[in-house]
């Protein structure tokens, strides 16, 4: 009796092993359970095309910043564009800047070129390149005399133009050499400046400013959209870079566009007066 249910153990095992094989070998089943190379390798190969799409132009409000030589805010230059890569409806075709050396234009992603006037005359011309709300760069700045610098870029919600607080100029300016030493540092805002509470002077000034290699700092004092401040301890031949932060703020609560400033201290620069 034991016998013949061993045997019919064995019997049973070796009908489900030839059933199993039967139905991986099926070709029908085996389409369904292995995949046939040439299909799934095709796939694959059609997923880089849909990721390699180029995406479509899309138009974009941004706001970016002229600045001369010394630093200073380039006002009332218009740009007029020249050149677009990328034509929409509803764009914009020239911009003029404003008293910080600002201009708000609305443009298509891609490459733009502008013309820039002065007073009537040639100014300079520039390429933008813009890939993204984040991505936004000056690619080629031609038929310019003086190193002029265009830069700060954002981009906006169209309708909503943001407002800025801003450094228009300063004394001594950017990448000069001075021949003696400043008495002190002079600034010129576009709006008058939320000074710091009566006594914490010295304070509100390690805050907001920042001079490598450090110098000393004497009177603050408080003007329309400006300050002074009394300095001491300077050296010939350096380089010193003086970084204003985004602490210091308008009357109006609106944060300063962080800026630096460097100047070189001259052969004469640092000694008695």
């Amino acid at each position: 009796m034991k016998l013949i249910i061993r045997k019919l153990k064995y019997s049973l095992l070796l009908v489900l092993l030839i059933i199993q094989a039967n139905c991986y070998y099926n070709p029908f089943v085996q389409s369904i359970l292995v995949p046939d190379p040439k299909e799934d390798s095709s796939f694959l190969l059609g997923l880089p095309l849909l990721g390699g799409m180029t995406p479509s132009p899309f138009a974009i409000s941004i706001t970016g910043q002229i600045r001369d030589e010394t630093g200073a805010a380039v006002q009332n230059a218009t740009l007029t564009v020249a050149s677009r890569s990328n034509g929409l409806d509803g764009l914009d075709s020239s911009a003029t800047t404003d008293s910080g050396g600002r201009f708000f234009i609305h443009l298509s992603t891609g490459s733009t070129t502008f013309a820039v006037t002065k007073g009537g005359s040639s100014y300079f011309s520039f390429t933008v390149l813009i890939s993204s709300p984040l991505d936004i760069r000056v690619t080629e700045i031609k038929d310019n005399s003086s190193l002029v610098e265009v830069s700060s870029f954002f981009a906006y919600e169209p309708g909503n133009q943001p407002s800025f607080f801003e450094l228009t100029d300063s004394d001594p300016k950017h990448n000069e050499i001075r021949l003696s030493s400043p008495e002190g540092f002079s600034f010129y805002f576009t709006e008058n400046v939320f000074g710091p509470i009566q006594g914490q002077n010295e304070l509100w000034l390690a805050e907001n400013i920042t001079v490598i290699p450090s110098i000393s700092f004497d009177v603050l004092s408080m003007g329309v959209k400006s300050f002074y401040i009394g300095t001491s301890n300077f050296t010939s031949g350096v380089t010193y870079s003086l970084a204003l932060s985004q602490n210091i703020r308008s009357q109006s609560g609106i944060p300063l566009t962080p800026r630096t400033i460097s100047f070189t201290c001259g052969s004469s620069c640092g000694l008695p007066p």
